[in-house]
């Protein structure tokens, strides 16, 4: 630390390895388990391209995202580079975004899990039970997070450790037992899913890669940022996609068109190798996406107390247990959305408006980085401007474009009332004060 420069107040000692190893830590999730299954759906043996596409788009995002990290760092993020950019309204409807795709993503998940679970003992994904179990996943999340915060992030440090071995065994072992002619690429554009679909497969890989601006948070502390920063997002993208590419092919090798649509794609891939090692993938698959449910479920309620605390939102959801210090109501209330929305919706259309809202949030942010730099605004000392900041917003939002028109009017709509409401709510607000 001797050797950490200052920028403004915060020092500067974050290095280039460190900063890869935070993005890569944060991305690789849950998601990972069970969208293999719904990508092959899409596009069939060129789902790796999928993959690809969705880390260029990220990649572009993540550039803006820095920038306007590196001027506003310790400020909350996307939120807090947005309030700055653009005021309040703009910082209070990311964050609603943020809070909808979180909430959103964790009831695709659950369903993911009783799917992952149902690949061990059957019975368990029987229509009658799959409701009664995701109730029992989320009054378990409720237990856990309604304690002291320290019990809650105990849980989530040992699920963050677990959930990468699975994977490396997958890819390991699987590799042995591919074979080769279940990876041929069909020349026709319907053959196998058909790349036709190629927008729709890019949305749902989106989700996976979902998480990593949060990295970014840090910009601040980073040495060098101007340098450091995009070289981090350039290699830690690189491994990223590197790690998904290969436990799709994997998956495609062992099991070919029978990956399309599996609901637990990665065990029942696994178990064509050995049902011991399918049961081992399963477990592993439960463990790694209650991992993510914990943390999901400590963060994100602290969204919905902050908004109630600041006359947003009703004020008991705002209340603090006094025992245990935390906000068990918004805890709870966020539980019971959640439940209700994994309960009543489809993994893949949960994960696609999860990822419409994710894209918003993208979508305001590059925007905002462009408004920083243009402004002027360096609230932490001195920023070195990215020079590719200006092309990579471009893209970024032709990108986003292109993703959020492969959504049903369905999808877009929800996401369309959802944002009608919140701003609602916040003008609601502002004519109360």
């Amino acid at each position: 630390m001797a050797n950490a420069q200052k920028t403004g107040g915060l020092v500067a000692g974050i290095g280039l390895w460190a900063m890869v190893g935070n993005l890569i830590g944060i991305v690789i999730g849950g998601g990972i388990f069970t969208l293999p299954g719904e990508i092959a759906a899409a596009v069939g043996a060129w789902a790796p391209l999928a993959y690809a596409v969705a880390a260029l788009i990220v990649g572009t995002i993540l550039l803006c995202f820095a920038e306007a990290a590196a001027r506003v760092p310790a400020s909350g993020g996307v939120y807090g580079f947005t309030t700055a950019a653009f005021g309040p309204y703009w910082g209070w409807l990311t964050g609603a975004l943020t809070w909808a795709g979180n909430i959103l993503a964790s009831g695709a998940l659950a369903n993911a899990a009783v799917s992952a679970a149902g690949a061990l003992w059957p019975a368990l994904a029987a229509d009658n039970i799959r409701p009664a179990l995701i109730a029992l996943i989320f009054l378990v999340l409720l237990a856990i997070n309604s304690r002291n915060v320290g019990t809650a992030a105990r849980f989530v440090g040992l699920f963050t450790v677990s959930k990468l071995v699975p994977l490396t065994l997958f890819v390991l072992v699987g590799a042995w037992f591919v074979a080769p002619s279940n990876l041929v690429l069909p020349l026709a554009a319907n053959a196998a899913g058909g790349h036709a679909d190629i927008g729709r497969a890019a949305i749902m890989a989106i989700f996976i890669y979902t998480g990593m601006e949060g990295g970014l948070a840090v910009a601040g502390e980073v040495r060098d940022p101007a340098r450091t920063i995009p070289r981090a997002i350039a290699i830690a993208l690189t491994v990223v996609a590197l790690v998904y590419v290969s436990i799709q092919a994997v998956a495609q090798g062992l099991i070919g068109n029978a990956l399309a649509g599996a609901p637990a794609p990665l065990a029942t891939a696994f178990a064509s190798v050995s049902p011991g090692l399918g049961a081992v993938m399963a477990v592993g698959a439960v463990i790694s996406i209650f991992g993510f449910l914990t943390s999901e479920s400590l963060n994100s309620p602290r969204i919905v107390f902050a908004a109630a605390r600041n006359g947003l939102l009703p004020r008991w959801l705002a209340t603090i247990e006094p025992n245990q210090q935390v906000p068990r109501n918004a805890v709870a209330a966020h539980v019971v959305v959640a439940a209700g929305l994994a309960i009543s919706g489809s993994f893949e259309t949960l994960i696609i408006v999860a990822t419409l809202a994710t894209l918003s949030v993208y979508a305001i942010g590059c925007a905002a980085a462009l408004r920083l730099r243009a402004l002027g605004v360096e609230q932490a000392g001195p920023v070195a401007e990215l020079h590719v900041l200006k092309p990579a917003a471009v893209v970024a939002f032709a990108a986003i474009a292109w993703l959020m028109a492969q959504s049903t009017r369905a999808e877009a709509s929800a996401l369309a009332i959802y944002v009608g409401v919140v701003s609602l709510l916040f003008l609601a607000r502002r004519k109360g004060d």
